[in-house]
């Protein structure tokens, strides 16, 4: 800013000079003209003067010239150069004598810096009868154009004050501008914490100032639990308000030298400079996680809502940015896993853990497109009254070539968390409607399969469930459908028309793992739902149990009392097997009469069951 008032100020003095040096120019060719005229009139009417050697009255006329403030003197020579007449307006003992002396060697004008000389022949019909030699002073072209320089130059200055006022106001108000957007570039607008860009900011300098005076700097990535629920229930209003309290108190307990950032959504990160130990930082991160367990105050409603979080350190966990960030994510998801509400320090094992997510997300993705690991088994279901086979729960199995045996649970939890799991879903339904269909040779067995959440949620899923059973050739009535008490109460409004619509078409619905969730029984009443399975934690300490007798008695009377039917999952002995006989229930399912198989032994178990 300085450089460019600096260079406007000089071209504008370069302009004035300039400028000055033209009017200089052109007064004095004006003056020049101007004395010329001067000299021709005078010599005219001082040629009689000469012609009869009338030397007072010449001297009178030159006399007249005082006038004209600019003449210093006025002569007359005569026709031999001699000194005829003389007007001078100061004593001046230096003016020539003779007209040699003038040095202008028969010039008509000279003009000096000082002085303007003017030479001019005296004539009269025809003959020269002397010379008119006149000197002016350049004291008041000089004068006036100081006056127009300095008139010139004091425009100039205040043009460029008021050049240079403005110029630094623009720029107070765009240093303004560029600190209000600097604000808002680094300030997350619901929280006033620093926000993401801010983040990767501070972060990086941290690191960079660890790597120099050789300190260490722990991250702490924060996660809301359940805050979607909050969000969806009372408004996205009340979810800022919250997370404005979350905010305060973590400012309550972090130190002033704590960073605290908001990355987005519900998830917050501190950057500690650590001055501590280990023990000292597993301190500091449960009163971070132990400030989330007061109630907030929001919409004039008490809400709980807890964190979980994962740290990672510098240098000791990661060398680089990338990889502390990606670290201290690893370890708040790990926290999730292990229950929420805690705080869980990154090991290196949970790198494996990731990676082999990483490895079974990939090869699921292949397997759905063109794969052969995945594979069904199907556990059989029995009549508890006689024992006959009334159908199979599909289950899913699959080996992979390098990950070896994957778990059903290990595949399912990654196809939920990668969006997999309806592709996933479909396909266990079109392979155990393919299968089922080929069950043929005796009683009607029904096939059950479960269905997910985000199965349950797909505007879509009515019309493929009926592409496939007519693409399959099962008859609807011998498909079933599971659905655990968690699906059913999450997708309760959107799902109960294609619940209805299931039941329309045949399909049997259950609701699996029954009392495990948080089903309400106003719900189970309007629902179509055919059958109640109860869930294996129940059964297995059954006959000794107290609790569990009573629970199940619970179950299957209530079940029975809403017109459903009960099936118990996770029989294992006779004894459990003889009890809920007793108590009830219809179908039974477990170890003690088969263990879930491939699909040509259990077509080979309906064989035999059928002879």
């Amino acid at each position: 800013m300085v450089t460019g008032i600096l260079a406007a100020g000089l071209a504008l003095l370069t302009v004035v000079l300039a400028l000055t040096g033209v009017d200089y120019w052109s007064t004095r060719a004006s003056m020049l003209q101007d004395s010329r005229v001067e000299a021709a009139i005078v010599a005219d009417n001082i040629s009689a003067a000469v012609v009869f050697r009338d030397t007072s009255t010449a001297n009178e006329m030159l006399g007249a010239l005082r006038s004209s403030s600019m003449v210093i003197s006025a002569t007359v020579y005569d026709k031999d150069g001699v000194l005829f007449a003389h007007y001078a307006r100061d004593r001046d003992p230096d003016f020539p004598t003779t007209l040699r002396a003038t040095g202008l060697n028969g010039a008509a004008e000279r003009a000096g810096w000082r002085m303007l000389e003017i030479a001019r022949s005296i004539e009269a019909s025809g003959t020269s009868w002397g010379t008119l030699y006149i000197r002016k002073s350049m004291a008041a072209v000089y004068m006036r154009l100081g006056i127009r320089f300095g008139t010139a130059l004091l425009i100039a200055i205040c043009v460029m004050a008021m050049a240079t006022a403005m110029v630094l106001r623009s720029r107070a108000a765009v240093r303004e501008a560029e600190n209000r957007l600097h604000a808002l570039a680094h300030t997350d607008a619901v929280t006033g914490t620093g926000n993401r860009h801010a983040f990767n900011e501070r972060l990086a300098a941290e690191l960079q100032g660890a790597r120099s005076a050789g300190y260490r700097v722990a991250l702490v990535y924060i996660d809301l639990d359940n805050f979607k629920t909050l969000n969806d229930t009372f408004g996205h209003a009340a979810g800022d308000g919250l997370l404005r309290q979350v905010a305060r108190r973590l400012q309550s307990v972090v130190r002033s030298t704590d960073t605290i950032s908001r990355l987005g959504g519900d998830e917050f990160a501190l950057i500690l400079r650590l001055d501590m130990d280990d023990a000292a930082l597993e301190k500091y991160a449960q009163r971070i996680v132990s400030v989330f367990q007061a109630a907030y105050t929001e919409v004039g409603q008490q809400v709980n809502v807890t964190c979980s979080a994962g740290i990672a350190t510098f240098p000791d966990d990661a060398m680089d940015m990338d990889a502390l960030v990606s670290n201290a994510d690893t370890a708040m998801y790990r926290a999730k896993e292990m229950g929420k509400n805690r705080c869980v320090r990154f090991d290196a094992s949970m790198n494996l853990a990731v990676v082999r997510r990483q490895a079974i997300e990939q090869a699921l993705r292949a397997e759905l497109e063109q794969g052969t690991g995945l594979a069904l088994h199907y556990q059989p279901l029995f009549a508890a009254s006689d024992r006959t086979l009334v159908g199979a729960e599909a289950l899913l199995r699959w080996t992979h070539a390098e990950l070896g045996s994957v778990s059903p649970l290990e595949a399912v939890s990654v196809a939920e968390d990668c969006g997999l799991i309806a592709p996933l879903g479909y396909w266990v339904m079109r392979t155990a409607c393919r299968d089922a269909a080929q069950w043929k040779g005796g009683p009607p067995l029904r096939v059950a399969v479960n269905i997910s959440a985000r199965q349950l949620g797909d505007p879509q899923f009515l019309e493929r469930v009926m592409d496939i059973l007519r693409e399959e050739g099962l008859p609807a009535h011998l498909l079933e459908i599971e659905l655990t008490e968690t699906v059913l109460m999450e997708n309760m409004e959107a799902g109960a028309h294609t619940l209805h619509r299931l039941s329309q078409l045949g399909i049997h619905l259950a609701i699996d793992d029954f009392g495990t969730g948080y089903s309400s029984l106003a719900y189970l009443r309007q629902l179509p739902m055919r059958r109640l399975k109860i869930d294996r934690s129940f059964v297995k300490d059954l006959p000794g149990q107290e609790h569990s007798r009573a629970i199940v008695t619970a179950i299957v009377a209530l079940a029975h009392g809403l017109g459903l039917q009960v099936t118990a999952e996770g029989v294992e002995t006779q004894e459990q097997a003889d009890y809920l006989v007793r108590q009830g229930c219809d179908v039974l399912q477990g170890y003690v009469f088969a263990r879930p198989m491939p699909a040509p032994q259990f077509l080979a178990l309906q064989a035999g069951a059928s002879a």
